[in-house]
């Protein structure tokens, strides 16, 4: 089974960022300056004036202006005429893209409900530690648009629905796959997994290439400026993992592009990769952690052993080293754990050693690791020959080391996110390439 992600939450920061304009914007006006907002509203002349038609659907500069106020308050970016004038083009493609996806969500009467929207406000409130009811009001003193807020939040959910509904159903992900994974990375003894997040930009049509690589190279200046990777990807990536920050979990070293992996492998950790053009568009990759991933080493297992031994008296032959070889076999079928090895020592009245705990097999005697290395709990190893004895040894108990594995459930998820990812984005390029869609500004 795979997890379901939560279909919106707002980046941890939303509060803070929130709290932290705020200063700013009282000594603007206690200075007699017009907000940021208004001089730009004044310039257009009118806030209702359509910035793009999206079939039957309207943009309107006054929702661009209303989300590039909420993308500042989300961020921490400065609102100063030059971020507002960068962030445009990014803003205007994503609303085009939201309207969209409720236009598909309404054809199949799968649009999220206000209902769902409050309840995903709430998650909001929670994530960000902030009172019950709180968030809607915090906006409003800020002069940021609720609306804006609730259009994205519904936009989200309900192309998560349409998702679900339309594509999710096709999907599967076999035992067989997850086995192969599973096979790859043990007999890949030393793999790397890495956790990623991502932004992604789709180029739909080859003239449209070098805009979308200079929105991407505007955002990675956006993050070299302090924005928060999470807050850029959150705005503007088109990949499903958009609505959590980017974030898509840990990736196996052979599940990624090999592009992806050339710019990955000798990254350092909390830096982002250049933009890296894929068939279907642009991606940006920040590496926030990275592990080796092994079959644990059964020489990290912990035994507790026990020993019979049958001596060997100085000067033994050959027939009686055999003897007590053979003695010493009979007693390792016959035994079924290290009670019965004590009751054959006390019958044979030989040397019976005690069970010893927590003994690293990598630190046992050369002699005897090997021998012991494969014994399953109550097995006796093969005779063991010294020059006091033949030896019996008997694990009594094993701790195996945990493998640094990705679970079942993990890979699982890893697979179907990838899939579905892939195909919610062609999905959605289908959608902008059939649709009527004319710019204005």
């Amino acid at each position: 089974m795979t997890k379901h992600r939560p279909a919106f939450i707002l980046i941890a920061a939303l509060a803070a960022a929130i709290a932290a304009a705020a200063p700013a914007r009282v000594h603007a006006q206690r200075a007699g300056q017009a907000p940021v907002q208004n001089a730009n509203d004044a310039a257009e002349g009118q806030v209702e004036r359509i910035a793009a038609v999206v079939n039957d659907d309207v943009v309107s500069v006054y929702d661009i202006n209303n989300r590039v106020d909420l993308v500042l308050a989300t961020s921490g970016m400065p609102n100063s005429p030059e971020v507002r004038e960068r962030l445009r083009p990014q803003v205007m493609r994503t609303l085009i893209d939201e309207r969209l996806e409720l236009q598909e969500a309404k054809r199949i009467n799968a649009l999220a409900t206000d209902a769902d929207v409050q309840a995903a406000i709430g998650r909001i409130e929670s994530a960000n530690h902030m009172p019950p009811g709180s968030l809607v009001p915090a906006l409003t003193r800020e002069g940021i648009s609720v609306d804006s807020l609730n259009q994205q939040i519904k936009a989200g959910l309900s192309w998560q629905k349409v998702v679900e509904r339309q594509l999710r159903p096709s999907l599967g992900v076999g035992d067989d796959e997850i086995d192969e994974v599973l096979d790859r990375i043990k007999a890949e003894k030393g793999t790397t997994e890495y956790l990623l997040a991502e932004i992604y930009l789709a180029v739909d049509s080859p003239d449209q290439d070098a805009e979308v690589h200079n929105r991407m190279l505007d955002m990675i200046e956006q993050m070299h400026r302090g924005t928060a990777f999470s807050a850029v990807a959150q705005q503007f990536s088109q990949a499903a993992s958009a609505s959590q920050g980017g974030d898509i979990g840990w990736v196996e070293r052979g599940q990624l592009d090999p592009e992806v992996q050339k710019a990955i492998d000798d990254m350092d950790i909390n830096h982002a990769t250049m933009p890296i053009r894929t068939p279907t568009g642009y991606y940006v990759y920040l590496l926030r952690d990275k592990r080796t991933l092994a079959a644990a080493n059964p020489e990290d297992a912990t035994v507790t052993l026990a020993q019979l031994v049958l001596p060997l008296e100085a000067g033994a032959t050959a027939d009686d080293i055999k003897a007590q070889k053979e003695l010493a076999e009979t007693v390792r079928q016959d035994v079924k754990g290290c009670d019965d090895l004590k009751h054959a020592a006390g019958e044979l009245h030989v040397e019976y050693a005690d069970p010893t705990p927590d003994l690293k097999i990598r630190d046992l005697n050369p002699a005897i690791r090997p021998a012991v290395l494969n014994l399953k709990v109550g097995e006796a190893s093969q005779p063991l020959q010294s020059d006091t004895g033949i030896t019996l040894v008997m694990v009594c108990d094993r701790q195996d080391p945990a493998e640094q594995m990705p679970s079942r459930d993990q890979i699982a998820d890893n697979l179907t996110r990838q899939r579905l990812d892939l195909i919610a984005r062609r999905y959605l390029s289908d959608l902008r390439r059939q649709a009527f869609i004319d710019v204005r500004v």
